[in-house]
This record gives C-alpha cells, structure tokens and sequence, in this order.
C-alpha cells in the first residue's frame, strides 16, 4: 500500500512540476499514510520536487517531526496537517503558479484575508459539490506568515466552506481532496480557473471585455421565503383577512368596495359550481364570504379578493395589530444597496398594495423608500418567463443586469430563462430547501454585487 501510494504521489509531482507549477524548489505535496496515528507521506522540503522517487519520500507525524526517511520536513506541513484535520483529505497539494501567486496578492489588498470570486464557467462543475456553471465559488485568501502555526490557525475556520482550495497571498494555492487523485482534479481545475481569471482581467484592462462586477444594477426580490418568513402571509395575515370578510363587505357607501363586489360576482358567475347552483339572481352577503373563504383557503388568486384583502391588512396595519418580521438582514442589507447605487424592486404574488404594506409596517420600521418599482401578478405569471423580460423593460435594464432572488426554483428557472441572475433563498420554514442548479444564500448579506 505504502510502495504503490509513494509511486502514484512522486509520479503526480513530476506530472505537476511539468506545467510549471512548483519551479525550483517550490511546492509541497502529501498524502494521508494513516489517521491513528497521524501520518503523512511527503516530498522532503528544499529539493526538486519533479523528481523525487518514491523511495525519496518522508513519512512525518501529527506534529510535523520526520519518522521514516530522509532530509527535512518543510515548515509547510504544519498547514497540511491543518487542512487534512478540519476536512478529513486524504492528499493535500500545494503549487506556486504564476496565476495563483498574482491573483492571491491582487485580491488581498490591505486585508489581512479575503476572497476570489469564481463564476460562470463549466469548469466549476470539477470540483466536488458543484453542479452547474451557474454557481459561483469563494476561494478564501489569507496573507502569508513565516510563523506557520499562526498561518494555520488563521486558515482553519475558513477550510469548511473553502471549494477545496485555498490561497495564500504571493504564495500560491493549496488544494485537498478525499484521496490524491482527487486533490489533483481539484488542483487542476482551480489552477485553469485561475489561469483563465486572470486572463480576463487582462482582457477587461484593454478594454476587450465587460468588466464582470460591472453587470448587477438592480435587484428584485420575491416576498415570502426571501424576505420575511412564510407563515407571516398563510398563518397571519390571510386568516387575519379570512376573519374580517363579512364584516367588511357589509360596509355601504364605499365606490371602491361597490366596484370589487361587481368583481366578485362576476368571478363567482363564470365559477361553473356557482353558476349551476344560481343561474340567474345575484349572489347572496354570505355567498360571496365563503365563496372568497375558500378562495382563501385553496390560496387561488383573484384580482377582486387580493384588492379587498389589501383594504383589510390596511386597516389592520393602521391600528397596530399587523406588523411584519422582516428576517434581522433584510434590512441593513436593503439599505447597504440603495447606498451603493442599486435599484430595488419587489415581485410578488400579492398585490403591490400589499407589498407596500408590508414594507411600510415592518419591524425595521417603513422600508417603502428603498424601492423603486413594485410588480405583481398584473405583470404576468411569475412561472413564465416573459413577465421577468417585462420587468426588464420597464425597468430599462438588459435582464443580464437584473439579479432575481426567490425561493421557488420554478420561478428561478423562469427568470434565468429570461436572461436574468438568480439566486435560491433557503430560509427557516421555507417548504422548498433543493436549490437544484441555483446557488443558495441564507442571507441576503451573503450576495456579492
């Protein structure tokens, strides 16, 4: 086992030295021997790692001390031994590419850490985990540190969610996977990602391409599920409405209320159990309220009800008794966006006076003032995706321009076909947690833009 895992690693680093990416000296590479005790099967520091034999190899502890073998363990391997603890790797390989020493110092700046951004490419789906060219990766940058216990730690907490690599700043990239023909795989796709993100950088300078971060101007939020919880609308406020139908309904001298009772009994007449039952005469007080009762109750939308449960949550809003929890980074991240310039808009099911509503009598207080435009079911339904090119146009904006965040992957789907970014909302209480070829946020914060 011992034998035929050294031939594969050392035949890996002639592979890996051959394209450039551990010139000289440089790079380091292990392999998990066994996990009790600890053991690691590495190139010794300070040689050519392009041609070591297998019989050249190492063998270091838990601590990093050399127990089989020849020459010194590098300071280095304090960090494998990092990564192999907090991912459970079974190979972890470490190269000092052009690409990924430039990229790590470019997107660090002043920061003591950061990250790369990753999309769009098909490319992505190579590494474990990634489905779609839709998703998009952060791969975590750290500043480099001669004291690598220091380095380590800092890296630990970042290794979870880490797409299997890693950067330090003008250093270069480290990559892991369960077994090292994994970490290869790994290694060789974000070195192409790398490779290919600083080529567009290159190209973006010489005004060549459009600038990538350059693309969102405006952001459109569906409600519930994204915003504020599910059960505000079907456990609070609909049966709120359910409540008050009668008493509403029997208010006189009201044109408005006048013009959604025509409404209603014209949508009762072409309801066809309706029709059979009454033919000819208009249809009784108590007709109407358990015809829009269960109306309510089977969630169908009818223009005439959605107005008349505007005009109660209204009432409702005005005396204190409703009030919307917003989820705690709604807000401040609503606010963050509108500074930086970004259009806001609303897409919901429920009527645009509803929405306003809502965003009027939040628990962050009145929110209206952030939006620019409100759509709702008027637009046109929101599973197809001519109501987002809709949208677009009204909002003058190419749907490339346009980011969509929804918890409905057929929604998503519409959107995107649309033309539009997407991003799949998993909230707490949410019924859909499959994000299928979407990428998942659990918090708006969590958007980049």
């Amino acid at each position: 086992m011992t034998s035929a895992l050294a031939d594969q690693l050392s035949r890996t680093m002639a592979a890996i030295h051959a394209r450039g990416w551990c010139d000289g000296t440089g790079g380091n590479f292990s392999c998990v021997l066994s996990r009790a005790p600890l053991t690691l099967l590495m190139a010794p520091s300070g040689v050519d790692k392009g041609s070591v034999a297998p019989e050249g190899l190492i063998q270091v502890d838990a601590l990093g001390a050399v127990v089989a073998g020849e020459g010194r363990a590098s300071a280095e391997t304090l960090l494998h031994l990092e990564i192999v603890a907090r991912t459970g790797a079974g190979a972890v390989l470490h190269t000092h590419s052009q690409a990924a020493t430039l990229l790590s110092d470019w997107c660090l700046g002043d920061e003591m850490s950061g990250s790369l951004r990753l999309q769009g490419l098909e490319m992505l789906k190579g590494l474990e985990g990634i489905g779609s060219h839709h998703s998009r990766v952060k791969l975590p940058v750290l500043a480099n540190d001669q004291d690598l216990a220091r380095l380590s730690a800092a890296a630990g907490p970042l290794l979870a969610a880490a797409p299997q690599g890693l950067l330090i700043a003008g250093h270069g990239l480290y990559a892991w996977g369960s077994d090292l023909a994994q970490a290869r795989r790994h290694l060789e796709i974000l070195e192409w990602l790398l490779e290919q993100r600083w080529r567009r950088l290159l190209l973006e300078s010489l005004g060549q391409l459009k600038p990538q971060g350059e693309q969102i101007r405006a952001v459109l939020l569906d409600i519930e599920g994204t915003t504020c919880p599910v059960p505000f609308v079907s456990q609070v406020l609909f049966p709120y409405a359910r409540e008050r139908l009668d008493e509403v309904l029997r208010t006189e001298g009201n044109a408005d209320l006048a013009a959604l009772i025509d409404a209603i009994d014209g949508a009762m007449a072409a309801d066809g159990a309706a029709a059979a039952e009454q033919p000819r005469r208009p249809p009784s007080h108590g007709e109407r309220v358990r015809f829009l009762q269960s109306l309510i109750d089977q969630d169908r939308k009818l223009p005439a009800l959605k107005e008349l449960q505007g005009l109660i949550w209204d009432q409702g809003y005005a005396s204190g008794a409703l009030q919307c929890r917003l989820f705690e980074d709604v807000a401040p991240t609503l606010r963050g966006w509108r500074k930086n310039g970004l259009l806001l808009a609303v897409y919901s099911s429920g009527s645009v006076k509803a929405q306003q509503l809502l965003y009027g009598h939040s628990t962050d207080g009145d929110l209206r003032d952030l939006f620019s435009r409100w759509f709702d079911t008027s637009t046109g339904p929101k599973g197809e995706a001519s109501s987002y090119s809709a949208i677009a146009r009204e909002l003058k904006l190419a749907p490339a321009a346009i980011l969509f965040v929804s918890d409905s992957r057929n929604e998503l789907e519409a959107a995107r076909s649309a033309g539009m970014a997407t991003r799949f909302s998993v909230r707490p209480e949410n019924p859909a947690v499959d994000s299928g070829p979407f990428e998942a946020i659990t918090s708006l914060a969590q958007i980049e833009i």
